[in-house]
């Protein structure tokens, strides 16, 4: 009889260690795409951590995929991946399917490049009854939407990354560059020797950004604004900024 017992009570714990396994493994993860370049390493850094912070706290997992803007949009409204971040308040108006949670990530500067000399900028508005010809990279729907409230169509332009931005400018086929500060400046920095005439002409916004979710996701939203809210609280947010500034800082120093 007791070698029949043993093996019985044996079967709870068994039983138990299966459910917790399959819980452990069912754990979710959610696909977002970062539309930060992969250049942008501080910005893709704490967006990042911060992303990861948050999910944990609502028990998921995420991945952070690099994905172009235009194709980012595309995929996340086609539900094809899960949701995007790093998007501005009004990018929400321009896609309905997908959910904003309410509780900003970080902030992103935006800036204008420029070659003609005493060329200065300082917000949207400076640019409003300017003769300025101003290109900003595809997929950024902010941008297009500001700059259309300034300036007239036939002034404004686009071009797929930075480096055809700057060079347009630099060729001067274009008066101005707009782009997130952190990138613009990287690829900068590769086309000086180039057009040592290329300069920062001044910053256009500081931009709060958000996670957007596809709307399948819609219950996952007010979740995330209260993880976000509290790593605001508890300094978890502010401790993210400063490990992705010291991970930049220690990538970038010379060896």
């Amino acid at each position: 009889m007791g070698e029949i017992v043993r093996p019985l009570f044996a079967l709870p714990a068994l039983c138990c260690a299966l459910t917790l396994g399959a819980v452990a493994s069912a754990r979710e993860a959610l696909v977002l795409a970062n539309i930060q370049p992969r250049e942008s390493s501080y910005t893709a850094r704490v967006l990042s951590l911060i992303c990861s912070d948050a999910f944990g706290r609502v028990g998921m997992d995420v991945l952070l995929r690099q994905t172009p803007p235009l194709r980012a949009s595309i995929e996340a409204e086609a539900g094809i991946i899960d949701g995007e971040v790093g998007r501005a308040i009004a990018y929400g108006q321009f896609h309905p399917g997908l959910i904003r949670v309410e509780e900003a990530l970080a902030s992103v500067k935006v800036v204008a490049f420029a070659r003609t000399p005493g060329l200065s900028v300082d917000g949207w508005d400076s640019l409003k009854g300017k003769p300025y010809r101003v290109e900003y990279r595809t997929g950024y729907i902010t941008f297009k939407t500001r700059l259309e409230q300034v300036l007239p169509p036939q002034q404004i332009s686009s071009v797929v990354d930075a480096q055809s931005g700057l060079q347009r400018v630099a060729l001067g086929s274009t008066d101005l560059f707009i782009d997130t500060e952190e990138y613009g400046l990287s690829q900068l920095s590769r086309l000086q020797s180039r057009y040592g005439a290329l300069y920062r002409a001044g910053l256009i916004e500081d931009i709060p950004v958000y996670i957007y979710l596809h709307r399948r996701h819609a219950a996952l939203a007010p979740l995330l604004a209260n993880a976000l809210s509290k790593m605001k609280a508890d300094g978890a947010l502010g401790r993210h900024i400063d490990k992705a500034l010291s991970e930049e800082n220690a990538a970038s120093a010379p060896p």
